[in-house]
């Protein structure tokens, strides 16, 4: 039976859950942040099939994520062909992991693949987040440390219900104070209001950064497996130190001990944003590839 696609909505939630329990490929695309945050950008659509989830995306192409559930049968990358046989569509994957692809690679051994340095995420020890230990991270311990002095009242605190309309209000002024022409940042603040306000439904957490009882900063992420996903990340760099105190304290009220990685996402080929995850040392920059199927 050829696959039946429909919209993915927030209201699918709760359903499809189960499929993002495991991740051993530790990309952000295979967490229910990195696809029901993403959903509306990507156009994205599933379908259900002998328990195994299908993805239909824009990426910015129109693509296949990887069959989640029963994702490395034969089977259900050959209902993925059949179904873009039927439609007249290549049949494409994306965000496929390095470990996915070789499995791909077996099935159809003469495709094509390709990657982009600009997606690829930045994979951190969270051991080297949450202590800052030794010379390498010299630069970012002085800036938490100048932040610690200048403003001794500062609070990290775990995003509540008490607290949702702060934080909310903070996400708003940091969008309408950075203005970028760019429709991915703008559906990033969009829907770090929407995640905000369906923290449980989500299944995410965050943190929010005080100074003087304002809100300067805020995070949300959430744990698959043994690794820390950081979707959202935002800070008043008027207050200097900001950004390394909001990575430090969110690393350091989140990370358990069965953490042993945080991913950070992709730096989208800003440079800015690049230098900066660069600084903080990846242990791995876990590539994605788009495959297309021969």
């Amino acid at each position: 039976m050829v696959l039946e696609f429909r919209k993915l909505t927030l209201d699918c939630l709760e359903t499809l859950r189960p499929y993002f329990a495991d991740n051993k490929c530790r990309i952000c695309d295979c967490t229910v942040g990195g696809t029901f945050i993403w959903r509306d950008y990507h156009n994205t659509e599933f379908a259900v099939k002998d328990e195994t989830l299908y993805l239909k995306v824009l990426y910015p192409e129109q693509a296949f994520t990887p069959p989640r559930g029963n994702e490395l049968s034969g089977v259900s990358y050959e209902r993925i062909v059949d179904y873009c046989k039927a439609g007249g569509i290549p049949a494409r994957l994306c965000a496929v992991s390095e470990p996915v692809l070789q499995s791909v690679l077996e099935l159809y051994p003469n495709s094509s693949v390709r990657t982009d340095r600009d997606w690829s995420d930045y994979l951190y020890l969270s051991s080297d987040m949450t202590g800052l230990a030794g010379r390498k991270f010299a630069g970012q311990r002085n800036h938490i440390n100048r932040f610690m002095r200048e403003y001794p009242s500062w609070s990290f605190r775990r995003v509540t219900e008490d607290i949702i309309a702060e934080v909310g209000a903070f996400i708003e002024k940091y969008a309408r104070e950075h203005i970028k022409d760019s429709p991915a940042y703008i559906e990033g603040n969009k829907k770090a209001l929407e995640v905000l306000d369906n923290l449980e439904l989500y299944g995410l957490y965050g943190g929010a950064l005080y100074v003087n009882g304002e809100v300067v900063g805020a995070s949300f992420g959430e744990t698959v497996d043994d690794t820390l996903f950081i979707h959202t990340e935002k800070a008043d760099t008027a207050y200097h130190g900001s950004y390394p105190m909001l990575v430090n304290q969110f690393a350091g009220m989140f990370v358990s001990e069965h953490t042993e990685y945080i991913n950070r996402e992709e730096d989208d080929g800003v440079e800015g944003l690049r230098t900066s995850k660069l600084s903080y040392h990846p242990v791995a920059l876990l590539s994605k590839y788009t495959v297309d199927i021969k």
